[in-house]
């Protein structure tokens, strides 16, 4: 692997101020269309991120998962849903039928400022997979980074599973194609390394267990 990707696979220090849990992200609305009203929160609870919902998914939980038709991006083991040998790849075209949410981000730890991130909800993501009861995400990114993400993150967040930056499709280079992302607005509490080494950029693979 070459310098490049080494260096924009690897993880560093940053300041992050991760959302509210998903769940009341949930109460204002499956579907969230677009417009201010996407941030509103509960009386007392904590800011929301502006989500946006961009399209809406086509891939369902049960749904049979074809093989791939493009490059695979993502591959995810451990579950029970699969459509390749014992796992399930996904190209782009799969991930996009897994609908597509959309917000901005404090992304320090990669491009250094602030983005505006588009992809599929990890919640989604684990349900089509059929996560069933599995408790952790091991993920591994190109250059061989690896870290264990708590599965509770993707319902306690809306954490994504971004595959464009500013509208733009990721390539490695880019910190893609794949990448896990947390909002940054509110619950200031978790800015800490053990959150910060949980944005996963590079993301080839997860191992559900």
């Amino acid at each position: 692997m070459d310098d490049l990707t080494t260096r924009l696979s690897r993880p560093a220090r940053a300041t992050v101020r991760v959302a509210a849990p998903l769940v009341l992200l949930l109460a204002l609305g499956s579907a969230c269309s677009p417009g201010p009203d996407a941030s509103s929160s509960a009386a007392g609870a904590p800011p929301v991120a502006e989500v946006t919902t961009l399209t809406p998914a086509t891939l369902e939980p049960g749904d049979e998962v074809p093989a791939p038709t493009g490059p695979v991006v993502l591959t995810i083991k451990g579950g029970s849903v699969h459509n390749v040998g014992d796992r399930l790849e996904l190209d782009r075209a799969l991930l996009d039928r897994l609908g597509s949410v959309s917000y901005e981000a404090d992304d320090d730890q990669a491009t250094g400022g602030r983005r505006t991130f588009s992809g599929p909800l990890v919640a989604t993501l684990l349900e089509v997979a059929g996560a069933g009861d599995a408790t952790v995400m091991a993920t591994h990114a190109i250059n061989d980074y690896t870290a264990d993400v708590p599965v509770s993150d993707a319902s306690a967040y809306p954490l994504m599973l971004a595959t464009r930056t500013d509208g733009e499709p990721m390539d490695v280079a880019g910190y893609g194609p794949t990448r896990f992302v947390y909002p940054t607005e509110g619950a200031p509490e978790l800015d800490s390394p053990e959150y910060d080494a949980r944005w996963v950029w590079q993301l080839d693979r997860i191992t559900l267990r």
